[in-house]
């Protein structure tokens, strides 16, 4: 069996373990974005009715992560963002489980545009509906009366870290493979020299 000369032997290690450190490096560059894109963020709503109409209330919407500043987006459950969304009017909850129909949530620019939501009370004919930013309607008693009124957003109840842009990432990615390749190099002569006495 051939050994190889020591020098031989350190050179290859040398290279083996700066290889390991830079896919350490590149690991963390795509786990770290993807966890603080998870963070869900919860926005505050509240019913107030209008005039002649009895029934308020108060209701969450949770989204799978913060809302783009610009442009349209949509969040369903079908596309993975709207995780939950829960009202309460009338001493009535509901909840995205209990939806009859596709619950929407749309916002433009950074502000909910619209919502689309729908739940039938126990096996009455009685249904909450919250359609548009033009306002809610409530039916109750069977459905032979209503109560109609506007939401609004009251807060933002938990939002997720800031994320860093890609860009920043990959500085912080390149600075980290450096640093470790430095401590490494400064590291090997001296592991070297120890071998040889």
């Amino acid at each position: 069996m051939l050994s190889l000369p020591g020098t031989l032997r350190t050179r290859k290690a040398t290279i083996i373990k700066a290889a390991f450190l830079t896919l350490c490096a590149a690991v963390l560059t795509l786990v770290v974005p993807a966890t603080l894109h998870a963070s869900p963020i919860t926005y505050n709503l509240t019913l107030t009715p209008g005039a002649g109409s009895l029934y308020g209330g108060t209701g969450t919407i949770t989204l799978n992560n913060a809302v783009p500043s610009t442009g349209q987006v949509d969040y369903t459950q079908a596309n993975g963002g709207l995780l939950d969304v829960t009202f309460n009017i009338d001493g009535q909850n509901f909840s995205l489980a209990g939806a009859t129909g596709t619950t929407l949530v749309r916002f433009y620019n950074g502000e909910i545009n619209d919502i689309t939501f729908a739940e039938t009370i126990g096996t009455t004919p009685a249904r909450f509906t919250l359609d548009s930013t033009a306002g809610y309607a409530f039916y109750f008693n069977d459905g032979q009366a209503a109560s109609y009124g506007t939401f609004s957003v009251t807060g933002v109840g938990s939002s997720p870290s800031p994320v860093p842009e890609p860009s920043s990432l990959l500085l912080f990615a390149t600075g980290l493979i450096g640093a470790a390749g430095l401590l490494y190099f400064r590291m090997a002569p001296q592991t070297a020299t120890a071998k040889s006495c």
